[in-house]
């Protein structure tokens, strides 16, 4: 199909990276399994914008394919010229693909003056097989938490979506030697991995219910960072086997087990690492901890630190008109 597209049209998409936070429903014994609680966050963007035209500059073989598959899906014969600014760094647990995949399909459909159905486009990109909090995020920005999947489940629904407190901080914690788990790996670990059992699975969503989120709203850290500590064990007896342990990283995992000795409780790894995270009251106090690691890690150059908050807002899709 042939689109009409006025030529001097420009859409520019920013959305953000997010931390995995985990599962809640890693069980197998009833019809809706995974489950997942997310959160947005600003170190990490994924930053595009989008012409009518021929490409003017080499784009990204991963980038091209993403958009080569959504034009096919819609049938749509067009020549578009993309400029990439920035990307959510790929395989370390931070929604690279969810993202480049929305922004890229979000920007096209904007482009032609179409909706922007985050769900849809999540779709078409096989987003959200797992887990849905990318696309809720996209859409919605702060913490969010998914129903997971059904036997009729397209993309997993959005149930919770709350602003997370401005004043808390992640410091997250980056090997860059390392990968997480993705791909084929990823999906045979999920066919060979030993599901929780029901009663530890109902716990953790008690927990969910009776404390995490009340914690959230009420902005109790404590609350909240033992739930977070809870969820994050809950999903690393399940992985462990994968991924050696209960980190990704034997780097950040030492580290995290260093911080959890000094009674730090809302530590983790978002989704297959290897970034490791752990929670912090104010920035100051993630920025203290943040300096005193730089310093005593200064020898292992492959490992970084970096504090980020969380985003309240949902993906930002901007379209501009040159007038004749």
């Amino acid at each position: 199909m042939n689109a009409v597209i006025p030529a001097e049209r420009t859409v520019s998409v920013t959305t953000y990276g997010r931390l995995h936070l985990g599962f809640f429903n890693l069980n197998q014994q009833t019809q809706r399994q995974f489950g997942s609680v997310g959160v947005a966050i600003d170190a990490f963007q994924t930053s595009l914008s989008l012409t009518p035209g021929i490409q003017s500059s080499p784009l990204d073989p991963w980038a091209a394919a993403i958009l080569r598959r959504h034009l096919d899906a819609h049938q749509l014969a067009i020549d578009l010229n993309v400029s990439i600014h920035q990307a959510i760094p790929r395989h370390g647990g931070l929604g690279s693909g969810t993202q480049m995949a929305l922004a890229l399909g979000a920007a096209v459909n904007s482009l032609l003056g179409q909706p922007v159905d985050a769900a849809r486009i999540a779709a078409v990109h096989q987003r959200g097989a797992r887990s849905g909090i990318g696309i809720a995020t996209f859409e919605h920005g702060g913490l969010v938490v998914d129903g997971g999947r059904g036997p009729n489940t397209v993309v997993p629904p959005m149930l919770v979506q709350q602003a997370f407190p401005a004043d808390w901080h992640f410091l997250l914690i980056i090997d860059n030697c390392r990968d997480g788990l993705h791909g084929q790996g990823e999906k045979t670990a999920f066919k060979e991995l030993v599901p929780p059992t029901l009663a530890a699975t109902q716990a953790i969503q008690q927990q969910l219910l009776s404390e995490g989120l009340p914690a959230l709203m009420e902005q109790d850290f404590a609350g909240f960072s033992a739930f977070l500590g809870d969820l994050q064990s809950y999903n690393a007896d399940y992985f462990g086997p994968a991924q050696g342990g209960a980190y990704a990283s034997q780097a950040v995992g030492n580290i995290l087990q260093s911080l959890k000795q000094q009674g730090y409780t809302g530590i983790g790894q978002t989704s297959w690492g290897p970034t490791g995270f752990v929670l912090l009251p104010s920035r100051a106090e993630a920025v203290a901890m943040q300096m005193q690691l730089l310093e005593t890690y200064a020898g292992e150059p492959a490992l970084g630190f970096l504090v980020t908050a969380a985003v309240n807002q949902p993906a930002s899709i901007t379209i501009e008109d040159v007038a004749n």
